[in-house]
């Protein structure tokens, strides 16, 4: 989100939480809601509250405290801060009071209920997150500020607990988030505070703190500036730093996070400074002093803490710089804490006549180690005969029934509809969940910024040559790699198999498209990510989906998916397929189309492609040993030829799977295609029996992959029929690396290798 919107966006929901009709203004409400509890005119309390900062400063400096207990005596009498404190939240000086929002966005995103407001003032942060639904907790020290709040949120309706910490502890363990806004830079022993904020969140909780920029001279009370003090006493508190940004600091309580520099990644220090080396793919990326030195320090698997002190880095730094890696597939980021607070999940499984396979899927279900006050499951009978609450009887599910087909995407729409869970998940039929599915599936769902999250679908164990396959080719599985998802991405959709999303969200989103016969998963997720949404893959959230044991079966399932692609590029046209033509490969097919007809010309080719490959590996060398990157020749060579073969293999296998059949046709037919058909056909499924390792032999394995492609192909060609667009049949060529990048381009900028 632009930074202006999210201004705007936090300015709309202070204003509708503390603006009283029939007031329109924020400033002019506030302050006659404080002159109606006082008795005073209104223009009496707006001078009091324009003068009110200069007030306390003086104050302040008369009473001179320096022990922590005229520091509390101090803020316990001070009066003025009901009117100082009125002016800051009509937002009167500057908007720094919308950091408060802050707090509810965190509180929503995690999905919190208990809420504590520590050092809550007149309540304003607390009338916000209690008109959000969230039991509410109000903790202050000032008796005045504290019965003026409690006198506001019972004008409005709302309910929320008044705690006096001169008087009460806080409860330990009591809260999903503790809020403490413009409040920690006060207090004389910092290290005290978070200890007792740390004690009273519950395992996985959040303490959401937001800090003021110092240097106001109208603020002679905050005794310290800048979050560099809390951070050195978080490891003590039994907190870790999430993430830091415009002065606030999210601190979850709980295990840390690991980090590690991935596998065949070093740092490395040279004439041009500081390089990144990946040596597969070959590449160097010249990276600043800060993060050389973190990644040189990072270890085996260390905290951010661990690599701050190693680096000497402070530790919001180290944390947004390992953050920024996780992102860029840099730094592998393992644990974490799980959150406080499981919501409620209903998880949905549209079924059509097959009462064996939905009452393997409930069973699977009912030993999920989720919180079962908390879990709903819906079956959605898609009239089947005869109905499914026959073979679900006895079992703790709730049934529904569609007394004419109408398909999975309506089965799951009405379930979606019937489900009273904050959390709504998918599964087939079909499939079987392990254990720790939904909590590894909702895990991310409460995250703030994340509304929709899928998981990995694994095979059963391989059962004869065609399982053997299915599981080593499945279209289902996105890999053992988690992280965002979208069409341009890694992971480019999610199956609906193993889907979760928020139950407010998928309804604006409009649900699935009940006019797609398939695609209407990969539709979701892409209309979820143009409407901006977070969409997130979570590989540890596994279910085992149950393939098809017939070759025909499988076959035409492979068919339904390529007559999809048509209606989801008409859909999506930001999906389309992309394909580029290497240039060194591109004359080497070339070459051997030649060969027949000239030799001459088939030796200048590849000769040509030859010295094409030998000038991008000089440049290269060149262009790595100017980072300060020095690399022999041998393995600069054999990283362009690799990422040359990478580059041919990947347009052999788009070859196969959209033009193969009229390719190897024209091939018996034109004898110059013959050489450069096999040269494309015959790698991909040798590179991928190589790589998958199925079980089969090269041959029965090449057979079923050329099979498998040549259903998929007659399938895209019968969509484009169908919706009358030859979309996915024309992908968007890209230029190759080489030329795109440019071969001679400038070593000194920092450019990948």
């Amino acid at each position: 989100m632009a930074g202006a919107s999210r201004a705007e966006r936090r300015r709309r929901l202070w204003e509708e939480a503390l603006v009283l009709p029939p007031r329109r203004g924020l400033r002019e409400s506030l302050v006659g809601e404080l002159a109606g509890y006082l008795g005073l005119c209104e223009e009496e309390v707006a001078a009091r509250c324009e003068g009110a900062a200069t007030r306390l400063a003086a104050s302040w400096r008369a009473a001179a405290p320096r022990t922590p207990a005229e520091v509390c005596a101090f803020y316990r009498g001070a009066e003025d801060y009901l009117y100082d404190l009125t002016w800051w939240h009509a937002l009167a000086r500057d908007e720094s009071a919308l950091a408060a929002v802050g707090a509810l966005e965190e509180a929503l995103g995690r999905r919190a209920r208990r809420v504590l407001d520590f050092g809550s003032g007149i309540g304003s942060l607390g009338i916000l997150l209690a008109r959000h639904g969230l039991e509410v907790t109000l903790a202050e020290i000032n008796p005045l500020l504290n019965a003026y709040a409690g006198w506001r949120l019972a004008r409005r309706g709302l309910a929320a607990r008044l705690l006096d910490v001169r008087r009460e502890r806080l409860p330990e363990a009591a809260f999903d988030l503790v809020a403490a806004v413009d409040v920690l830079e006060h207090l004389p022993d910092p290290r005290a505070a978070l200890r007792g904020l740390a004690a009273a969140l519950g395992p996985g909780g959040t303490l959401f703190v937001h800090l003021p920029p110092g240097g106001d001279p109208l603020r002679p009370m905050h005794l310290r500036e800048g979050a560099g003090e809390l951070l050195e006493h978080l490891e003590e508190a039994g907190l870790w730093l999430e993430r830091a940004e415009e002065g606030s600091l999210v601190l979850r309580r709980g295990p840390a996070p690991r980090y590690r520099l991935r596998g065949g990644l070093s740092v490395r220090r040279g004439g041009g400074g500081h390089v990144l080396l990946s040596e597969r793919p070959l590449a160097a990326l010249r990276v600043g002093p800060e993060a050389a030195r973190l990644l040189g320090r990072l270890g085996g698997n260390g905290t951010a803490a661990e690599a701050a002190a190693a680096s000497g880095l402070p530790l919001d730094r180290a944390t947004a710089l390992l953050e920024g890696f996780v992102r860029r597939r840099v730094v592998a980021r393992s644990g974490g804490t799980l959150p406080s607070r499981w919501p409620s999940a209903t998880v949905v499984v549209p079924s059509r006549n097959r009462p064996r396979r939905a009452r393997a899927c409930a069973a699977s279900l009912l030993a999920l180690d989720y919180p079962r006050d908390r879990l709903e499951i819906i079956f959605v009978d898609d009239a089947s005969e005869p109905p499914l609450s026959r073979a679900l009887a006895g079992l703790p599910v709730r049934v529904l029934r569609l007394e004419r087909r109408a398909g999975q995407s309506a089965a799951r729409n009405l379930g979606l509809r019937a489900a009273r869970g904050e959390v709504v998940a998918f599964t087939d039929d079909d499939c079987e969940v392990l254990p720790g599915w939904l909590r590894a599936l909702v895990a991310p769902l409460c995250t703030p910024g994340v509304e929709v999250a899928g998981g990995r679908v694994l095979s059963p164990p391989p059962a004869g040559r065609l399982g053997a396959f299915e599981a080593a080719r499945s279209p289902l599985d996105m890999g053992p790699e988690g992280g965002e998802v979208g069409p341009r991405g890694a992971v480019p959709y999610l199956p609906s198999c193993n889907l979760a999303g928020d139950r407010r969200a998928l309804p604006r989103l409009g649900g699935f498209d009940e006019g797609m016969e398939l695609g209407e998963d990969a539709d979701l997720v892409w209309r979820a990510v143009r409407a901006g949404l977070g969409v997130r893959y979570e590989p540890s959230a596994r279910v085992v989906h149950r393939h098809r044991t017939r070759l025909a079966a499988l076959l035409a399932r492979r068919a339904d998916y390529g007559a999809s692609e048509a209606d989801l590029q008409r859909r999506h046209p930001e999906a389309a397929r992309r394909m580029m033509v290497p240039a060194a490969g591109g004359l080497w097919l070339g070459a051997l189309g030649a060969l027949g007809r000239s030799r001459r010309g088939a030796a200048l080719l590849a000769a040509l492609s030859v010295l094409l490959v030998g000038a991008e590996a000089g440049a290269k060398l060149l262009r790595a040993r100017r980072a300060g990157a020095l690399l022999p020749l041998p393995a600069v060579a054999g990283a362009v030829l690799r990422q040359h073969g990478a580059e041919l293999y990947h347009l052999g296998a788009n070859v196969s799977r959209y033009y193969g059949l009229p390719l190897g046709a024209a091939a018996l037919l034109l004898r110059p295609l013959r050489l450069p058909a096999l040269a494309l056909l015959l790698p991909p499924p040798v590179v991928d029996h190589r790589r998958l390792r199925p079980g089969l032999s090269p041959a029965l394995f090449a057979l079923l992959w050329w099979l498998e492609l040549a259903a998929y192909q007659l399938g895209v060609w019968r969509g484009c029929l169908r919706h009358r667009t030859p979309r996915p049949l024309l992908p968007r060529l890209l230029p190759p690396p080489l030329l795109k990048a440019g071969l001679f381009a400038n070593p000194r900028r920092p450019r990948p290798v």
